[in-house]
């Protein structure tokens, strides 16, 4: 907080913004949200335009509660999809990518990753792209249900505005600590 105060002082009184001072202040920025996260999620329930933080404790019941009136979840992972499953949400309703979103960051995941798995990848996107499009949204909504932690979950995270745009959908999110949170 103090290195964004300092920046900020720089640049006053214009408030001006060249391409370095852009870029530490992006950076600052990040570096501030990710230590002060996991207190406003332990402490707050909170909620805005992008974003939908609760409380650990309740939010299995709320997690149940949507996802049983009629809106969809989108997830990163077959064993989350078999964890809401376990916690009797119709299958229907899950959204499973399998994997990143978008092909540029399978390379981030794996810079190694074989040009032959690349195509069937870009197949599985293109099946999940063509899901979310051809899905009736009128009164439902698709809540990103993702592990603060999960490199996959951060790569989903970051383009979720591309993904809205694509179905023109706002998608709200749900960050979890973790998927055993939601066990008994």
């Amino acid at each position: 907080m103090i290195d964004i105060k300092v920046l900020i002082r720089k640049i006053v009184p214009n408030y001006e913004l060249d391409e370095q001072f852009n870029h530490k202040f992006i950076t600052l920025l990040k570096s501030l949200k990710d230590k002060l996260n996991p207190i406003f999620n332990k402490y707050l329930v909170q909620g805005n335009l992008s974003e939908k933080h609760i409380e650990t404790k309740s939010q299995k019941k709320v997690i149940i509660d949507l996802l049983t009136s009629g809106h969809f979840a989108l997830i990163s992972a077959n064993s989350s999809k078999k964890k809401l499953k376990n916690l009797g949400i119709n299958p229907i309703y899950l959204i499973v990518t399998g994997g990143p979103f978008f092909i540029e960051d399978y390379h981030l995941v794996n810079p190694n990753i074989p040009e032959n798995a690349l195509n069937g990848l870009k197949k599985k996107i293109d099946r999940l792209l063509g899901q979310l499009k051809n899905q009736n949204w009128n009164g439902k909504d698709l809540f990103f249900i993702y592990e603060s932690s999960n490199t996959t979950d951060k790569l989903i995270l970051k383009k979720l505005a591309q993904i809205s745009k694509l179905i023109n959908k706002e998608i709200k999110c749900i960050e979890i600590n973790s998927w055993k949170d939601l066990d008994d």
